[in-house]
């Protein structure tokens, strides 16, 4: 293994100081912050006179050369594309001096934020060379044709109208806390008693939402309902929930059942008849080691007879993956991936293995940083799903993802999940409902996108339901310019 240094960040460029420790992460397995590191020094200069990024970096235990680049920039319409375009140049020459000091690549260069689709629409819409743009981001060959692939599979589905807009619901609540999850979910056992209240509320929730949509003439184009898991609710508030979103008239309408243990026939035939049009079956593994290993609540062929279950009514499936899961090896991924792609789902998630702070396997200081494993498990996973007529149509990145990678969602011909594009992308508008939903006014000519965040506890929630939505109908109000979130109500965000 090769020896770790210490560093430490000095910049006269505080405004990207966050971004420039990013980068510095993606090299986490041969440096590390540290306060008594040696400097790790970043300049940067803007000439307005001449429209021009200066950027140099040094850190004399990696390298004696300076890394330096000076780029012409265009004329700038607004400071927040100036701003994002010396962020961007600046990251670059981080990301150049690291990777030559070390010797390294990361697949995605100076890349660290969750949309690199979304940046080539940017790109794109502003006339620019989208290819040349990244190029220049160090992104590599391969993963920036991935990323057109996935720009060219969405255009059936990426324009949305003005009148329309998406409602998410959130059900924070799941039957156990898998060992990767970090999400801001309770475990039903925990929290059962605030169910019936949680969910009458979220009805009310939803008819105010509905009708605040309907009386400004927006359009439902999607309705989602995640979590947590969904399913995880018992049939009677599972209902109540549901018979709320009956009737929208929408595109599309998904339910993460996700977790094979909380799908009943009962529950199937409650979506069916509130005109649910997408589900989740996810197996994560098709090993049965790794699953108890995970801590998720079902066998292989639990999955399995849910799956046949499922199939007997008209929803769509997708079937979400996990790569680089503690124990397993290149083989037994593949395994899952092949055995997955037989059962033709309509849509087929692979994500890789994030390490979120919370999460048991962080705790655990499980190591996720083999980078081969990685890339061979994403490459299998690409290559069979287009031997099998997938198409890649959906992708985000996370922090601390093993080998720097991505997350993908991969269709059969004209089954995207809109949903999914749409929030990647950050093409329309959300109206989230429930604890810790988080809603989205997005103004695509302005190029702006504002957040209201809901607490995220189930009592928070429950106490100041009223005031809650009172806030949110003022964000939407106002054009996302009041109530920005809802962290004045409880700033814990709720104890559950």
């Amino acid at each position: 293994m090769k020896d770790i240094t210490k560093i430490r960040l000095v910049t006269d460029c505080e405004k990207f100081f966050t971004e420039f420790e990013d980068e510095i992460k993606l090299f986490r397995h041969r440096v590390v912050l540290d306060p008594e590191g040696a400097p790790f020094n970043v300049t940067v200069n803007f000439n307005e006179e001449e429209n021009t990024v200066e950027a140099s970096v040094e850190c004399s235990v990696l390298s004696e050369k300076t890394y330096k680049i000076t780029e012409k920039t265009e004329q700038f319409s607004n400071n927040i594309s100036k701003i994002a375009k010396i962020k961007r140049i600046a990251k670059a020459a981080v990301y150049k001096f690291l990777s030559d000091a070390l010797g390294e690549e990361a697949p995605y260069g100076s890349l660290t934020g969750i949309r690199p689709t979304k940046l080539y629409h940017e790109f794109v819409a502003k006339g620019a060379d989208a290819d040349g743009e990244l190029t220049r981001l160090y992104v590599s060959p391969s993963k920036l044709a991935l990323i057109k692939e996935i720009v060219d599979t969405q255009r059936a589905v990426y324009d949305v109208a003005e009148d329309e807009a998406d409602l998410f619901v959130n059900i924070p609540i799941c039957t156990s806390r898998c060992a990767y999850c970090s999400f801001i979910s309770a475990e039903l056992g925990r929290v059962s008693k605030y169910v019936p209240e949680y969910a009458s509320l979220l009805a009310e929730e939803i008819a105010a939402a509905r009708k605040m949509m309907a009386d400004t003439g927006v359009r439902i184009r999607c309705v989602y309902v995640g979590g947590g898991t969904p399913t995880s609710l018992p049939d009677g508030e599972f209902a109540k929930v549901m018979e709320a979103l009956a009737g929208t008239g929408c595109r599309e309408f998904t339910v993460e059942a996700g977790r094979p243990d909380t799908i009943t026939e009962s529950k199937l035939k409650i979506m069916d008849e509130t005109g649910v049009s997408r589900i989740s079956v996810n197996p994560q593994s098709f090993c049965d080691a790794t699953l108890e290993r995970i801590g998720r609540k079902h066998t292989v062929r639990d999955f399995y007879e849910k799956y046949e279950l499922a199939s007997k009514f008209s929803f769509d499936i997708n079937v979400d993956l996990i790569a680089m899961l503690p124990g397993e090896t290149v083989g037994v991924f593949a395994d899952s991936v092949d055995r997955a792609v037989a059962l033709a789902p309509a849509n087929l998630t692979v994500h890789t293995l994030a390490l979120k702070k919370g999460s048991a396997l962080k705790l655990g200081n499980y190591d996720n940083t083999s980078e081969s494993d990685a890339a061979a498990m994403v490459d299998h996973a690409y290559s069979a799903a287009k031997r099998a007529g997938y198409a890649p149509y959906y992708m985000y990145r996370q922090k601390y993802m093993s080998g720097n990678l991505e997350n993908v969602g991969y269709c059969l011909p004209g089954k995207q999940c809109v949903y999914n594009v749409d929030i990647m992308e950050e093409t329309a508008t959300i109206v989230a409902c429930g604890a810790g939903g988080i809603s989205k006014l997005v103004d695509r000519k302005a190029g702006r996108v504002e957040r209201y965040a809901d607490p995220k506890g189930l009592d928070v929630y429950l106490a100041r339901g009223e005031e809650i939505w009172r806030r949110k109908e003022a964000f939407f109000a106002s054009g996302g310019k009041t109530a920005q979130s809802d962290s004045a109500v409880g700033k814990s965000g709720g104890r559950i």
